[in-house]
């Protein structure tokens, strides 16, 4: 009986099965929280439900994350510095930010490089780019090399990578290592991105490798990318930028083979975000130009997921005129941080009691997930505030009070993007709770903490509740009619969803939700619907709490299969291996038409007379 142990650590929970390939089942499931700065025990936690003996029977392990996914939507990662090799700066100026690559004087640029042939035009300025590294080592972790022709001979980009590497002893990844597309901006972002995910995913990989042989398991690991397939540790270490979408293609990998339906629409709704995927003939559709995520546009290979910041931690909070909005980033659920300081729960009892209102939600807190590295990278005032952090979470409002509001807002805005801190504060897994629908943590709490919203936004928590509901419920359903109305053609949707059609489809939404549950429905001159043949599969914890309703609005079956809550880890450890190489052939032209073929291998050129040799 041949074992395998599938592994995925999400934005919430850390999941682990056993799966036995020969019957081709699942013979053990757990879950636990995930705290990302204690990685080594949110896994050990999840090994250690697992049932009892296995550890010596485990023939592979096989893993999935959506940390690196999640980073990219909150805007988070390490230090990482792009050089760009034969790129002037009106190019990065004009295009970089629509690829997610910084302002222009964050960028160091190289002049030379090579011709589109891999001819040699001018060999770089070494020492000025020593200049320019030893300018900015105290502010940089790792860095990335792209050259405007580096796809087709990446001589300059592995010297530059060699040279870096013996200046400061940090990781250097260069862009041809990762995708060969002509669009330079897309191979930058695929390499800034890639070294901004090392830290991550080294700490990730570590924390896997010591739970794992604290318990005895010594197998073979493997990771999964984000077009579903798998490769080893040594190679994730090297491009993490490929485990990106890696979560949501194991989630459809799982989804898949848990639902058995041959034509559907994954959804998969975590803690931080909500990925869907189509399926087509027990397939999924694969993204033609890279993965996209966030702000992000790379040339890495992923299944066609669309990616929305929707889950069951996203931020309850309020807008300038006390209206109640659903964020887009991820904070830890009042009701979790309850249960594990004590402190918490007596600070939110005391904010409850004293009846303030302030013009932002005030049972928010911030607490340490990392640690501020030596240097002077960061300011007094950042310091100070993760100073004032390590006994455990600290309220907002009391940090106002102790610092200066001015000083709090400025010191938590990098510290949270780099993963120092994290914020506390009301979500949706608070309501769940308050509602029975999840039982794991302390729902006194997350009332408390809704009673003060309620009491800032002169509304009831009944009707935020009802509310915060009805917008995920909302967002959910415009973001499956995007994702097939661009299957049925791209072209409809090339500049994005207007408003106008937004509101044609939210408007037909919400008179099916009214029909469908009795309620009164305005009179209207015609209704608009959206429906599909395809079936809503829903995996992920919170799902089965909103998915019935949309697919029904939608007028089509809603599947939330057995497991469901695991399916990243199932679809972890029943991935496949595939690979491949793209060589570039490139013709020669001259007045007399095509004079013969350059071959690009990756490093220098080959020459040929003929298309057959």
């Amino acid at each position: 009986m041949a074992i395998g142990l599938g592994i995925d650590t999400g934005g919430t929970y850390t999941d682990a099965v056993v799966y036995d390939f020969d019957a081709r089942k699942l013979i053990g499931v757990s879950k636990s929280v995930t705290t990302k700065e204690d990685l080594v025990g949110c896994i050990g936690a999840a090994l250690d439900g697992l049932p009892g003996g296995l550890p010596g029977k485990i023939d592979a392990v096989s893993l999935s994350t959506t940390l690196a996914t999640n980073a990219c939507i909150e805007g988070k990662g390490g230090r990482a510095r792009l050089v760009l090799i034969g790129s002037d700066e009106k190019a990065a100026a004009s295009y970089g930010a629509e690829y997610g690559l910084p302002p222009v004087k964050e960028i160091i640029f190289l002049s030379g490089g090579h011709d589109q042939k891999g001819n040699v035009v001018r060999e770089p300025d070494w020492d000025f780019l020593k200049r320019k590294i030893d300018g900015s080592a105290d502010e940089t972790d790792s860095y990335a090399v792209v050259e405007i022709w580096g796809m087709n001979n990446c001589d300059f980009e592995n010297e530059a990578k060699r040279l870096i590497s013996g200046w400061t002893g940090r990781k250097v990844v260069c862009g041809h290592e990762l995708t060969a597309r002509i669009n330079l901006m897309k191979r930058a972002a695929s390499a800034l991105l890639n070294a901004q995910l090392i830290p991550l995913i080294g700490d990730f990989l570590k924390a896997i490798k010591k739970s794992l042989a604290d318990r005895g398991i010594n197998a073979p690991i493997a990771i999964v990318r984000g077009d579903g397939s798998l490769m080893n540790e040594e190679f994730a270490m090297e491009r993490p930028v490929e485990t990106l979408l890696c979560g949501p293609a194991a989630s459809v990998e799982g989804g898949i083979i848990l639902s058995g339906e041959k034509d559907c629409l994954i959804i998969d709704m975590g803690g931080t975000t909500s990925d869907m995927a189509l399926v087509k003939n027990h397939l999924p559709r694969l993204a033609e130009e890279g993965a996209v995520v966030g702000k992000w546009r790379t040339g890495t290979h992923s299944i066609m997921i669309d990616t929305i910041g929707l889950g069951g931690d996203s931020r309850i909070a309020f807008g300038r005129d006390y209206s109640i909005e659903l964020g887009f980033g991820r904070v830890a659920p009042l009701c979790w941080a309850a249960g594990r300081w004590p402190g918490v729960k007596a600070r939110i009892r005391e904010i409850h009691a004293a009846g303030k209102k302030y013009y932002y939600p005030l049972c928010e807190f911030l607490y340490l997930t990392g640690t501020i590295p030596g240097g002077s990278y960061y300011k007094p005032a950042e310091k100070a505030l993760a100073k004032a952090l390590a006994d455990g979470p600290v309220d907002i409002l009391r940090l106002s009070e102790d610092f200066g509001e001015p000083l709090v807002s400025y010191g938590m805005n990098r510290l949270e993007k780099h993963g120092v801190i994290s914020r506390i504060g009301l979500t949706p897994t608070d309501i769940m709770h308050i509602r029975g629908e999840f039982t794991s943590w302390d729902a006194e709490s997350a009332a408390l903490g809704l009673a003060c919203l309620a009491f800032q936004t002169d509304r009831t928590s009944a009707e935020i509740m009802d509310t915060v509901y009805e917008a995920i419920k909302e967002r959910m359903f415009l973001n499956i009619s995007k994702t097939l109305i661009e299957d049925e053609d791209r072209t409809l949707l090339k500049d994005g969803m207007s408003g106008q059609l937004r509101d044609v489809l939210l408007n037909g939404f919400r008179k099916a939700r009214r029909t469908r549950e009795g309620r009164p429905a305005e009179e209207h001159v015609f209704f608009s619907s959206l429906t599909t043949p395809f079936t809503l599969v829903g995996i992920g914890a919170p799902i089965h709490v909103f998915l019935r309703d949309v697919a029904a609005a939608m007028g089509t079956s809603c599947v939330i299969p057995e497991n469901a809550h695991v399916a990243n880890a199932i679809g972890a450890i029943t991935g496949s291996i595939r690979t491949e190489k793209k060589v570039p052939v490139v013709p020669n032209y001259s007045s007399v038409g095509i004079t013969g073929y350059s071959v690009f291998p990756g490093s220098g050129k080959a020459d040929f007379k003929n298309y057959d040799e």
